[in-house]
C-alpha cells in the first residue's frame, strides 16, 4: 500500500489514512487487555473523525492474545460508532490462529452497520474493500443488500 498518511502511532496501533483507496488502514499490534482496547479504539475513532472515511481496512494479523472478554462491547458499542461516525464498511483480518474469531464473527452477523468482513489475509480483505461502494471520502454511502457479515477469506 502506497501513499499512507500516518495518522495515529503507537506501539498497540497504527492508523493511516490511504488516501488513494479513500479510507483508514488500521494496524493493531502485540498484546492487548479491555483497558487497551478501548483506549485504542478511541484512537481510531478520533481519526475517523479528522479524516473521514466510509471504509476500515482494519488489519489484526500483529495482535497476540485474545479479545474474548470485549467481543460484546466491540460488536456493539465500538460499530455503533463507528457507524455513527459515517463508516459503511469494515474489512477486518484477523491474526493467523485468532482464538476470538467465532466469537467477532458472532457478535458481528447481527450488525445493522456496518457491513464487516473478516478475513484471514490482507489482499482479500483489500480486494473486498475495493469492491464496497463509496468513493474517496464519500460518507453516506447506501447499504449493500446482503448478510450483515461477509464471510470473506474463510480458507
Amino acid at each position: 500500500m502506497e501513499e499512507l498518511r500516518c495518522l495515529l502511532n503507537s506501539p498497540g496501533l497504527r492508523v493511516s489514512h490511504d488516501a488513494p483507496n479513500g479510507w483508514l488502514y488500521s494496524q493493531w499490534r502485540g498484546t492487548h487487555d479491555a483497558a487497551s482496547i478501548k483506549m485504542h479504539a478511541e484512537g481510531l475513532a478520533a481519526c475517523l473523525a479528522a479524516q473521514p472515511c466510509s471504509k476500515i481496512l482494519s488489519d489484526h494479523s500483529e495482535l497476540t492474545g485474545t479479545w474474548h472478554g470485549v467481543v460484546p462491547w466491540v460488536g456493539g458499542y465500538y460499530f455503533d460508532r463507528l457507524a455513527a461516525l459515517g463508516v459503511a464498511h469494515f474489512a477486518w483480518v484477523c491474526a493467523a490462529g485468532y482464538p476470538d474469531r467465532t466469537a467477532m464473527e458472532r457478535a458481528c452477523f447481527l450488525l445493522p452497520r456496518p457491513v464487516v468482513a473478516i478475513f484471514s489475509d490482507l489482499a482479500s480483505a483489500y480486494d473486498w474493500l475495493r469492491r464496497c461502494p463509496g468513493k474517496a471520502g464519500q460518507l453516506g454511502v447506501s447499504q449493500q443488500k446482503a448478510s450483515p457479515i461477509a464471510w470473506g477469506g474463510l480458507k
